[in-house]
């Protein structure tokens, strides 16, 4: 990456910290937004909220990523805790792909990813997704959870929440919100699964 981008990065960067929570960071058009050093930034945001609120009760968490974005922010979710308090906190994933509403209008079958869940009966399962776009995968989420028992509280974390969401679902620990205009995504690389860490504004395929 070159100097000047690296630069830039850093500029845009420094004015998401200095914003207030309740605002949000704009693009427009396409290209990569953060790298390393920003998504590790948001995680520990995201981190930290989850303690706030469950600090005392660390021993009932399980953080469950939702395959196969989500897995990585759980992990280092749990790492993370581990490295605050001492304490380890279990890890699950959950497949959703068999519970999407499009499942049935699909031209190809899904690629099936490992779903591995403790048990989360009386439990407090965190959801761990990379983006909160339009609320679909977290739906599916839910619905596939009850399959695997009854936990006592369910909570959302996300790396990044787009909004125009298109169900009533909303994130209780978000590490930055992002507005972009419809036709595009966010897209979260992570170097568990692409080798590095970053962040980039795609436009959306046709179809999709």
């Amino acid at each position: 990456m070159s100097g000047r981008r690296r630069t830039v990065l850093r500029i845009c960067w420094t004015l998401a910290i200095r914003m207030e929570e309740n605002e949000v960071m704009q693009f427009d058009k396409p290209g990569r937004i953060f790298e390393a050093e920003q998504i590790a930034s948001s995680l520990r945001k995201v981190g930290d909220a989850i303690l706030s609120e469950f600090k005392e009760g660390t021993g009932e968490l399980l953080l469950l990523g939702i395959q196969r974005r989500g897995v990585p922010l759980a992990r280092r979710l749990s790492r993370y805790i581990e490295e605050k308090l001492g304490v380890q906190v279990p890890v699950g994933t959950l497949d959703i792909s068999m519970y999407r509403d499009d499942i049935g209008m699909r031209k190809t079958l899904p690629v099936i990813h490992e779903t591995n869940i403790p048990d989360i009966n009386g439990k407090t399962v965190i959801l761990c997704d990379d983006v909160l776009q339009a609320g679909r995968t977290i739906r599916a989420a839910l619905d596939a959870i009850t399959d695997f028992g009854r936990p006592a509280i369910i909570r959302l974390a996300v790396l990044f929440d787009r909004g125009s969401h298109e169900f009533p679902i909303a994130a209780d620990y978000t590490g930055m919100a992002i507005s972009i205009p419809d036709g595009f995504k966010i897209s979260v690389h992570w170097v568990e699964i692409d080798g590095s860490d970053f962040v980039k504004i795609l436009e959306k395929k046709m179809g999709r």
